[in-house]
């Protein structure tokens, strides 16, 4: 990060070294993108971690080889990103080998990714290729923990589609929980998958979202973005895992937490969106403070998470204060914290919302507000709460638990709306 006439600027991200890194070139946008939102830019096949390769001659059927019998590229499409701006954006398409066996073209399930990190090494679409991507100057490795999800949709015979989000991997700085620039990263990702080489989806597949974390959160400002940015896509339900509604109250719940640097993320991404609150912000931070920003821009949440284990914000700012109480004393930064809250426009397909109450980074509480928020406006949400005990609290273990014990019940909503099953709602009874 760069400090420049006393405030903070928003660092730009950089070439970064790595021992296996997958198609560098591939991320490299070209000079003039193509005209409008969603459309494809690019694709390059790539061995998808876990898969078998392709057997020339070989019939797949839907009860042999199941999802390891899938081929995989990485794709660039363009998107808006965090400042209104055209961007080229990269993901994944998922394209099983076996016939679709169901009813219709074969279903699209589009997901956004947990939080990786700011740096280009943590991209899925990188990772999905190796597990885990290397990077050696400096030191760091992105893991590739979202195929967990790919291959749940992939194992009930869905086409996947991931995207990176704005900046992973791709130029620029990684726009981290941007309501707006998260929603049409999901969205465009949906109007790009017809338009992949070898897919089997049609031109107006059933389509679903999911995802979990800052995925979830994601996916879920995609549900009330899609009525006025992307109508045509054809969304038939939405999963949400653990969304973070409200930004604040997610970074006071962090604070001190293993994985306390996201904080950082956060920061960065909003400094790089609203380039005038980096004045705002400078005023408070110390040079700790200032070290840690630039730190986490070029970080995987590993790196983060062993550098920043369980430290608290109060040691970054000059009054000793934690970053949640000079937020909450300061209008300015609170106005460009709530402009990220989910909850203010309603959806018009059926949504879930799974809500950990015990969760130690995204708070219960606020998910729980958002389906209130959503059902006082009319929406089909069906909320669920997962009731998992305190475990050794901050170390994230119960905001992780419930992303693979609540996988099968997100799966299965999912796969019901898709099959046209009336979508449950609990509004006012949870």
């Amino acid at each position: 990060m760069t400090i420049g006439g006393g405030a903070v600027a928003a660092p730009v991200a950089s070439a970064q070294g790595s021992s296996n890194d997958p198609a560098p070139a591939f991320y490299q946008p070209p000079a003039q993108l193509p005209a409008g939102a969603g459309a494809l830019i690019k694709t390059e096949a790539f061995p998808l971690a876990g898969a078998l390769p392709p057997i020339p001659g070989a019939e797949f059927v839907s009860d042999g080889a199941g999802p390891i019998s899938t081929d995989a590229q990485r794709i660039m499409y363009t998107s808006v990103g965090s400042r209104d701006q055209q961007i080229a954006v990269t993901g994944t398409y998922l394209q099983p080998r076996a016939p679709w066996a169901g009813p219709g073209p074969r279903p699209l399930a589009v997901l956004a990714p947990g939080t990786q990190g700011m740096a280009d090494h943590c991209a899925p679409s990188k990772t999905f290729q190796n597990l885990a991507n290397v990077r050696t100057d400096p030191p760091g490795v992105g893991f590739g923990y979202e195929l967990i999800q790919a291959y749940a949709f992939l194992a009930r015979g869905y086409a996947v589609a991931m995207t990176d989000l704005e900046g992973l991997g791709t130029p620029g700085l990684h726009s981290y929980v941007n309501r707006e620039a998260s929603a049409r990263a999901v969205l465009d990702l949906a109007r790009t998958a017809p338009q992949i080489p070898g897919a089997d989806i049609g031109p107006s597949p059933r389509t679903v979202f999911s995802g979990y974390s800052q995925g979830g959160g994601a996916v879920a400002a995609a549900a009330e973005l899609h009525p006025q940015y992307a109508p045509e896509v054809n969304l038939v339900g939405t999963a949400a895992g653990s969304p973070p509604a409200d930004l604040l109250a997610t970074l006071e719940q962090a604070d001190g937490s293993a994985i306390a640097g996201v904080i950082g993320y956060a920061l960065n991404g909003l400094v790089d969106a609203y380039p005038e609150m980096g004045p705002l912000l400078d005023r408070y931070l110390n040079d700790e403070g200032r070290g840690m920003l630039a730190a986490t821009s070029q970080q995987c949440i590993g790196e983060t998470a062993i550098q920043f284990f369980h430290q608290h914000t109060n040691r970054y700012t000059t009054s000793g204060q934690s970053a949640g109480e000079i937020a909450r004393q300061d209008p300015a930064i609170m106005s460009y914290l709530e402009r990220e809250r989910i909850g203010r426009v309603v959806p018009s397909t059926p949504v879930r919302i799974l809500s950990p109450v015990n969760d130690d980074i995204v708070p219960g509480h606020q998910s729980l507000q958002l389906g209130r928020d959503w059902c006082a406006q009319g929406a089909a949400v069906e909320m669920v709460i997962d009731r998992t005990p305190p475990v050794a609290t901050g170390l994230v273990i119960n905001h992780a638990v419930p992303m693979l014990t609540g996988l099968g019940g997100t799966v299965q909503y999912l796969a019901d709306r898709i099959d046209g099953v009336p979508a449950p709602a609990n509004c006012g009874t949870y």
